[in-house]
């Protein structure tokens, strides 16, 4: 009798103790909850012949960017290929051999044919929906959420991924609703947790995403819902709270996370990070480059550069951006060869001092970001934060008025655009508009949970004191 999965598709082993290791590892991984690797272990140690467990072990090891894992349990994998007897494991086969071979596209392909004529396999849709993230494809990955929502309309992970590409394709409104069904579902995904507190903070509701995140974290000490929160708080002016994140050991930040807290702070909060700091973060892009250079995604590379430049390593940051530029031009590489690149020349040029060339540099990425894949649209404000933060300084005063209201047009709380129109009226010397978006700032920003000491609304509340 053939054995199936919970989704009822042939899955080639005997053991029902493999089986069942195999959909809780699986579950694991597609809920964000830790010991998905241990558990799968636990699967083939059941029966080592078991192909299938042996891919799904390589696909987790290659998002973690564990590339010694991946390669070892695709290898693994292939060995006992000859036990695959259903079509979807043969391409399952053929993408983890691929993988090995260090040809992703190719891994990628099989994927794809494996979500169009199997939705309702589960590792296959998700590898695939963050190959479209990557690639900036968010047309692609509702489509691919809902093809395997007409096949199993209840299954909270496809109605976490529908919700998340809708929000990250400006429909906030339709996304968020989606996700929180899915939450309603399974209350302890933070893999769908993640989803809503994105759509909170989307829209400009802090004190929402901040809880989302929380009750996230509060579950299991996820690094990426870490992230989240540290963000968050950055942006509403708690630096303190955001380097306690940054330094969180149980568990670490990855290294490119930790680079991104610091650059934000540095340049949007004026709060520098010692050089010293810099040297070490840049000796860990180092070891990364060393060992798993390949396995890297193009976000994760822009971050090594930064921290090479502003360590003042300047020939690894310039083979950052070479690495870059030969990536596939277009959608094959999120655009990051062509606009990518140019947002870490971009910021290259800020710690040279040279803001006129910064801002030439990232104009043409910024007017397109929403087109470019490597992160979410939350992931990517911080080059719209920047790029308003060099016109202020450049005092391009009616450049940073439309910047700051096309930003608040999706988020009325975005503190930094509040702040920005506040400067550009009085630089301006309209002085009832530099009162209004005064009085703007401290309500909006008490309402998001703006820090009380952050000099932009100490700023706002004396001018209105003043002002009476």
């Amino acid at each position: 009798m053939t054995a199936t999965d919970i989704k009822g598709l042939g899955v080639s082993t005997k053991s029902s103790d493999a089986l069942a290791a195999y959909e809780r590892g699986l579950d694991l991984f597609l809920r964000w909850r830790g010991g998905a690797v241990e558990t799968l272990d636990a699967a083939v140690q059941s029966d080592p012949r078991f192909a299938l467990a042996h891919c799904t072990k390589a696909y987790i090891a290659w998002r973690m960017g564990q590339a010694d894992l991946a390669i070892a349990a695709a290898r693994q994998a292939t060995a006992v290929g000859d036990d695959a007897r259903h079509d979807r494991e043969c391409l399952h086969l053929r993408a983890v051999d691929a993988l090995q071979r260090g040809d992703p596209a190719a891994a990628y392909e099989a994927l794809g044919q494996i979500a169009a004529r199997y939705p309702l396999d589960r590792i296959a849709v998700r590898i695939v929906g963050l190959n479209c993230i990557t690639q900036g494809d968010y047309r692609g990955g509702i489509d691919i959420a809902r093809r395997s929502l007409e096949a199993s309309p209840n299954e909270p992970q496809y109605q976490t991924m529908l919700g998340f590409f809708l929000e990250q394709s400006g429909y906030n409104d339709e996304g968020l609703a989606m996700s929180l069904s899915s939450l309603a579902r399974d209350p302890t995904s933070l893999y769908t947790y993640h989803a809503v507190g994105h759509a909170y903070q989307a829209r400009g509701d802090y004190p929402n995403a901040l809880e989302t995140f929380e009750r996230a974290a509060s579950l299991e000490r996820y690094a990426h819902v870490l992230w989240h929160l540290a963000e968050a708080q950055a942006l509403l002016g708690h630096d303190r709270m955001t380097r306690d994140y940054w330094a969180s050991t149980a568990p670490p930040l990855p290294v490119y996370e930790r680079i991104e807290l610091l650059w934000r702070l540095e340049v949007l909060r004026g709060t520098s990070a010692d050089a010293a700091t810099w040297r070490d973060l840049a000796k860990q892009g180092e070891r990364v480059l060393a060992e798993y250079a390949d396995w890297q995604t193009t976000w994760m590379h822009h971050w090594l550069g930064v921290a090479f430049a502003r360590a003042g390593d300047w020939t690894r940051a310039a083979q950052q951006v070479e690495r870059l530029r030969r990536m596939p031009a277009g959608r094959p590489s999120g655009h990051w060869s062509t606009l990518g690149v140019a947002l870490l020349e971009g910021e290259m040029a800020i710690i040279k001092g040279d803001l006129e060339g910064a801002v030439r540099f990232m104009a043409p990425a910024i007017d397109d970001l929403h087109t470019m894949g490597g992160g979410s649209r939350e992931q990517k404000d911080i080059f719209r934060d920047i790029f308003m933060e060099l016109h202020r300084r450049l005092d391009h005063v009616e450049r940073v008025i439309e910047l700051a209201q096309q930003r608040l047009l999706a988020n009325p709380h975005h503190v930094q655009s509040l702040a920005a129109l506040a400067w550009a009226y009085e630089r301006g010397g309209n002085a009832p508009l530099h009162r209004q978006a005064c009085r703007q700032l401290v309500l909006r920003g008490e309402e998001a949970g703006l820090s009380p000491l952050a000099p932009e609304l100490v700023g706002a509340r004396r001018v209105l004191e003043t002002a009476v």
